[in-house]
Formats: structure tokens, C-alpha cells, sequence
């Protein structure tokens, strides 16, 4: 048995040649499924993706020829540009999605060879969600506009030349501002951001209320709060809306959560993420409450539920104008807190957070976490600016449902809110 076991180690060559043809098999297997719905020849398929593979993978066998590889890397891509041409010219096929796919996975099988399975299996998961969401990715494609390209475009130009070259040490009197992490911080918050843009952009914004909500908050819980509250005003209805602006909010807990692990000391991830995740389970519990009681008195399901029309206006966060504007919130936030503790002591600090977590949770909760590390701020001072941002952020939701929304949602918003507040405030109590 214990020969058998000898076999599962990254330097043996059976493993290796069995690894390598399972995952270019893997990828074949998928476009075999695609041609076989769409009822023509299959081109690439399950045998030859995993020949390439195992191609790949014997490359590397012979240690006197290291440059085998990218010698039988030369005669593939020769025979492939034939076949290319071939089926460009005689049959009018201009895809090349095929062929790139039988190169990559020669190199996939070459990384088998170098012992790199971990990083082979990464790109094989890879290529074959390519291959198989296909239809998906061109329907996505379809709603982003020009505008939204060219600002995501400006943004991976700005951060790919100007972040390696920031400074990395402080460029103020309070030793505060430390332009590396600000753009870093930046960037990470316009990816997070742009993943629930896209998820909301391939999903549609007509589909559940709570789905909606939930792909919104990722960009921002206080647009899908205001737009919850007018649309609840315009449709007269009050249960669902409810449900998607209390989603909104555990989602915007969840965000924060994130963020401490993401950017926060070990320590401060230990003692602070309680907080976010016990609001987040007490506002999804509030909206399941709220979402069964609409069921109860009006006796539809989920697809009923889901028919108001629930449209987000959400901007790209993955541009460099937003970026840049929640870039100059951090830094003013993070000066705000140096000033309120330098000539207010903590009370300038909890002043500090209660304002900016009115406008922006995510700053103050960044700008604390900054502080902490740089040595300027207290852990537990850091603690509690960051759950009076928090809580704040949460009750402000109210007001805007009070101004916007329906009345009798105000009460019902108001509620789960004041419950999931209170929970946090409890959690940090007794944490």
C-alpha cells in the first residue's frame, strides 16, 4: 500500500503523466459537451487536449535538453497556425480560442513536469471556465459600455505605473500618509467593488429583490438603500423593500469584515471581526423574518416577490474618478482622525468617526485600521471608532427611508436595524 501512496508525490513520473492527462482531459471533456449540444465536428476535444498535455509534460523529462519545451512549444504552435489557416480560409472559422487552448495546456503539462501542479490546476480551472461560460462572458460583454471600459482602462494604466514607484514611507508631519498603502487600499476597494458591478452588470438588476441588493451593497449599500426606499415609495409596497435594504446592510457587514482580516494586525482581526460578522447574521435573520412575514400575508413566493422592478443605478467603481474620490475620503479621514486625537484626544477621534461613517464606512474603517499599524492609534480606540462608524452607517440607512422611502417601511427598516445596531454593540461588549 505504501507504494501505492509513492506515487501521489510531484516528482513521480507516473503521477505526473496521469495528472497532466486528467487535466487536459478535463478541458476537452468540456468543449466535447459544447460541440456535442451544437451538434458539429469537434475540433480539440477530449483525446487531444489531453495529448497536449502529456506532450507538455514528457517535454520535460529529458534533463540534458532543457530546451526541449519551447522546441516542441515551436513545432506545436507551427502545426496549430497550419490548422488555423486551413480552417480560416477553406472553412471560414476565425476563432482562435481552440488553438490558444491547446497551447496553453502544452504549457500546463510542462508545469506538471516542473512540479508546479498547484499553480497547473489554478489555470486549468481557469481555461475551462473560459470554454464553458462562454455565452455568458459575450452576453456580459454586452452591457458594458465604452465609458465603463475606458475608465477601468485609465485606472489599471494609473495603478500599474504609478503604485510601484510611491513612496512607501510617510510624506507628512504626522506621519499618516503613506502613499503606497492609500493607492493600494484604493485599488483593493475598486476590486471588491467591481466584482459585485460586474455580478450585478451578467446578472441583470430585474431579478430578486434580495439578489440585487446583495450584488449592490458589494459597490455601495447606500445606493441600493436610497433606490430600495424610492422604489418602495412608487410601487407601494413595503414588505419586499424592507427585505432589500436589510440585506443591503448585512451585506455592508460583511464588506467590513473583509476589510479588518484584508488590512487590520492579526490582533485587531481577533478582536474586531466578531462585530461585523454577529451584525451581519442579525440582519440577514431580520430580512429572512420580514421576507416570511410578507409571504404569510400575502401568500406569494419568491418569483412574486421578485417581480417589482428593482433597478440599482450603480456607477463602475473600477474607474479612476470614483477611485480617486474615495482615494481623497480616505486621506481626509485618516487626517481627521490624526488632528481629533493630537487636540481632542479620544472624543476628537469618536467625533471624527461618527461624521465620516455617515458618508463613508469604508475610509473610516480603513483609516483606523491604518492608524493601528502605524503606530498612531490605539487598538481599542481603533475598536470603537470603528463600531461608532459602523453603527452609524447602519442608522443613517433609516433616515434615508424616512426622507425617500415609504412610511410604513420606516418602522419596519427601523426595527431591523435598531436589532442588528444593538447586536454588534452587544457582540463588542462581551467579546
Amino acid at each position: 500500500m505504501k507504494d501505492w501512496f509513492t506515487l501521489l508525490t510531484p516528482e513521480n513520473t507516473i503521477y505526473q503523466l496521469i495528472l497532466a492527462a486528467a487535466l487536459g482531459a478535463f478541458v476537452g471533456l468540456r468543449r466535447e459537451i459544447d460541440n456535442n449540444k451544437q451538434k458539429h465536428a469537434v475540433f480539440m476535444g477530449f483525446r487531444t487536449m489531453a495529448l497536449m498535455s502529456t506532450l507538455g509534460v514528457i517535454s520535460t523529462f529529458f534533463e540534458p535538453m532543457p530546451y526541449l519545451p519551447a522546441v516542441c512549444f515551436g513545432g506545436l504552435l507551427t502545426f496549430l497556425a497550419i490548422a488555423y489557416a486551413n480552417g480560416a480560409f477553406k472553412l471560414k472559422l476565425v476563432g482562435m480560442t481552440s488553438e490558444i487552448s491547446a497551447l496553453v495546456m502544452f504549457w500546463i503539462g510542462v508545469l506538471v513536469g516542473y512540479e508546479e501542479q498547484i499553480l497547473a490546476i489554478i489555470l486549468t480551472i481557469f481555461i475551462g471556465g473560459l470554454n464553458a461560460f462562454k455565452d455568458e462572458l459575450h452576453r456580459f460583454a454586452g452591457t458594458i459600455s465604452d465609458k465603463e471600459w475606458l475608465g477601468a482602462l485609465q485606472l489599471l494604466i494609473v495603478s500599474g505605473a504609478v503604485l510601484p514607484f510611491l513612496p512607501r514611507d510617510p510624506i507628512d508631519p504626522l506621519g499618516m500618509i503613506v502613499p503606497f498603502n492609500i493607492w493600494f487600499l484604493v485599488i483593493m476597494i475598486s476590486g471588491i467593488g467591481f466584482m459585485g458591478y460586474f455580478l450585478t452588470k451578467y446578472i441583470g438588476v430585474r431579478g430578486s429583490v434580495a439578489l440585487t441588493a446583495f450584488l449592490g451593497s458589494i459597490v455601495s449599500s447606500t445606493a441600493v438603500t436610497t433606490s430600495m426606499a424610492d422604489q418602495s415609495k412608487r410601487a407601494k409596497l413595503t414588505g419586499i423593500f424592507t427585505v432589500g435594504v436589510l440585506v443591503a446592510v448585512a451585506t455592508m457587514q460583511i464588506r467590513v469584515a473583509i476589510e479588518i482580516v484584508a488590512w487590520g494586525t492579526p490582533e485587531m482581526a481577533k478582536s474586531l471581526i466578531a462585530i461585523p460578522l454577529s451584525m451581519a447574521v442579525a440582519a440577514a435573520a431580520m430580512a429572512g423574518y420580514f421576507f416570511w412575514k410578507t409571504n404569510q400575508k400575502h401568500k406569494f413566493n419568491e418569483p412574486n416577490i421578485s417581480a417589482p422592478t428593482t433597478d440599482v443605478e450603480l456607477v463602475s467603481p473600477f474607474e479612476l474618478g470614483p477611485a480617486l474620490k474615495f482615494g481623497g475620503v480616505f486621506v481626509l479621514v485618516l487626517l481627521a482622525l490624526a488632528f481629533g486625537q493630537k487636540y481632542f484626544g479620544d472624543s476628537g477621534v469618536y467625533a471624527a468617526a461618527f461624521f465620516s461613517g455617515a458618508v463613508d464606512v469604508d475610509a473610516i474603517v480603513l483609516s483606523s485600521l491604518e492608524s493601528v499599524k502605524l503606530g498612531e492609534m490605539e487598538p481599542i480606540l481603533a475598536e470603537r471608532a470603528i463600531l461608532i462608524a459602523v453603527a452609524v452607517n447602519n442608522l443613517v440607512k433609516i433616515l434615508y427611508v424616512a426622507v425617500l422611502g415609504n412610511r410604513r417601511m420606516v418602522g419596519k427598516v427601523g426595527v431591523g436595524i435598531l436589532v442588528t445596531t444593538s447586536v454588534g454593540v452587544l457582540t463588542w461588549l462581551v467579546w
